[in-house]
């Protein structure tokens, strides 16, 4: 699992510097009525984690280190081998997180987190134009200044689609601010 050792270690880079310009969460909540206890994957400690405590009565942050959660109620955990029971969650949020998988781990993440939870709602970042490096096909490595580079996997809707568990029971396209973001329900 080197994919998520670079991105741990390339959010610890880059912590309180990207959580500053992550201020306006993407309102994933909005797509469904999805109910009161919730998994928020990949949580880092910008605005996404207090709209969903918003949103949800209950809410458990997970990340691959503690100390990118927002703290409370959180897990250091790996998206592809969530510490909960089957069924623990209303629904489980994916929110930026399997942009950093490759193929495989973001289809284990979407099965792991339907595992966990009646309904998943999954964003990925879907640039118009991709900058950085490309290392691979669908692969990029975007630098953060000179303190880190961070891997991003580029998927399409049809790709979103092809990964998951289940059939998508919405699947389609939203904005932050100029940023455009695919999403799944699953």
């Amino acid at each position: 699992m080197e994919w998520a050792k670079r991105a741990r270690d390339a959010y610890l880079a880059i912590g309180e510097e990207y959580e500053a310009t992550r201020r306006r969460p993407l309102p994933v909540a909005d797509l469904a009525d999805f109910g009161w206890k919730a998994l928020d994957v990949g949580s880092g400690r910008g605005a996404q984690p207090k709209y969903l405590e918003h949103e949800h009565r209950f809410v458990v942050h997970c990340d691959l280190d503690r100390r990118l959660t927002p703290g409370g109620d959180s897990v250091e955990c790996e998206a592809t081998m969530l510490p909960f029971r089957d069924g623990a969650f209303d629904v489980a949020y994916l929110v930026a997180v399997i942009h950093h998988m490759p193929r495989g781990a973001a289809a284990t993440a979407l099965r792991e987190a339907k595992r966990v939870a009646r309904y998943v709602a999954a964003t990925v970042w879907a640039p118009r134009k991709w900058r950085g490096r490309e290392v691979a096909q669908g692969a990029w490595e975007m630098p953060w200044g000179a303190k880190a580079v961070r891997t991003y996997y580029q998927y399409t809707l049809q790709d979103l689609a092809e990964l998951a568990p289940a059939p998508p029971l919405a699947l389609g396209a939203m904005r932050r601010g100029r940023q455009l973001n695919f999403f799944i329900v699953l």
